[in-house]
């Protein structure tokens, strides 16, 4: 092979491998071919770990999928506006809120929900709500989370405090900054042994709440999504706090 011939076949290697990293590919000629697009899917969801972490987590066990994680509700909602993903991935009440149907429901133990519960400090909160001031994560901005909570609490006239981040819950009972947070159960007890004053939790009248879920947006790629989201291994299932995935 003479030296020109060996130094076009590099070239076209190297040419070959930047296509391949910017979704594109050489077809049998030479010619540009492009890859196979991958469904995008934006993740926003209230659990205790860094977004990075459950970014990293989903785009090595979801190679097939495009994953974009957002930890505060304000860049999930500003992207959204902007953007169009393929599928979203969010708690049940976040996607209803959004009016969008559930193509897949994360499942626990058999069950597609779980308990929130009233958190506080020192002594349980007893008695009516009505004045108090309650903590929660930001899910759906102002008048969709003050719904949300209102009820689940069973109340319509407490104060809402709203949070951007699970860890931002601690930090209100800690410092006399609201009468009680709400959140899932499992969070709670994960957020109780990292502080030193005793919380007490209370059980709400409508505090079953539904699990994770993906909602597909484009119908020509449901099929992959949801496939890929079924096979997902089980301790990245795990850090999204579900067990399984149910086709509804």
């Amino acid at each position: 092979m003479s030296r020109l011939a060996k130094s076009r076949r590099f070239f076209m290697r190297g040419v070959g491998a930047l296509l391949i990293k910017e979704g594109l590919g050489l077809g049998p000629n030479g010619q540009v071919a492009a890859q196979p697009r991958k469904p995008s899917v934006h993740v926003f969801l209230q659990i205790d770990a860094k977004s990075s972490v459950i970014e990293k987590a989903l785009q090595e066990h979801l190679p097939s999928l495009s994953i974009t994680v957002f930890g505060r509700f304000r860049d999930f909602e500003e992207v959204l506006a902007s953007a169009h993903p393929d599928a979203i991935l969010c708690i049940a009440p976040v996607l209803d809120f959004r009016g969008v149907r559930v193509t897949l429901q994360g499942m626990r133990a058999g069950q597609k929900v779980e308990p929130y519960v009233l958190a506080s400090a020192g002594q349980p909160l007893e008695g009516p709500l009505s004045g108090r001031t309650i903590g929660i994560v930001d899910m759906m901005g102002r008048e969709g989370t003050e719904s949300f909570l209102n009820r689940i609490l069973g109340a319509h006239d407490v104060k809402v405090k709203r949070v951007s981040k699970i860890e931002d819950l601690l930090p209100l009972l800690e410092f006399s900054a609201a009468d009680g947070v709400v959140s899932s159960a499992a969070t709670l007890s994960r957020l109780a042994e990292r502080t030193r004053i005793p919380i007490k939790t209370r059980s709400l009248p409508e505090g079953d709440v539904g699990l994770p879920a993906v909602a597909v947006l484009s119908g020509d790629v449901q099929a992959a999504v949801v496939a890929a989201f079924q096979n997902l291994d089980p301790a990245t299932n795990l850090l999204l706090g579900v067990d399984a995935w149910s086709v509804q």
